[in-house]
């Protein structure tokens, strides 16, 4: 018979957090800013007017821009209900043979 005496570590089953689908909003004049808002959240104020420019969704952690850091994400949607963070230019991939060539 299973029961909590026989697996005393055991607190039931794991809860798992899904991703949210992130609503995102770049700042027209700084382009590199972007507001991350869940799709399930208000909007914040400061984003209404012409100064924000609807971006995209996200619903993918996997499409997410450069720049975005999930876990701090979700530290601010805790805080905020907002995510603000400067999107980075991504990195060019270079061949083996371009850095091959680089170095010699």
């Amino acid at each position: 018979m299973m029961g909590s005496s026989a697996n005393p570590g055991w607190s039931g089953p794991r809860t798992v957090r899904r991703w949210p689908t992130y609503n995102l909003f770049r700042r027209r004049e700084e382009p590199d800013l972007v507001c991350a808002v869940p799709s399930d959240y208000p909007v914040p104020s400061f984003l209404s007017g012409t100064a924000w420019v609807f971006a995209g969704s996200i619903a993918d952690p996997a499409a997410a821009p450069p720049g975005f850091v999930p876990r701090t994400a979700e530290h601010g949607i805790d805080l905020n209900g907002f995510h603000l963070f400067h999107q980075l230019a991504a990195s060019p991939r270079r061949s083996p043979r371009t850095l091959v060539r680089a170095a010699g």
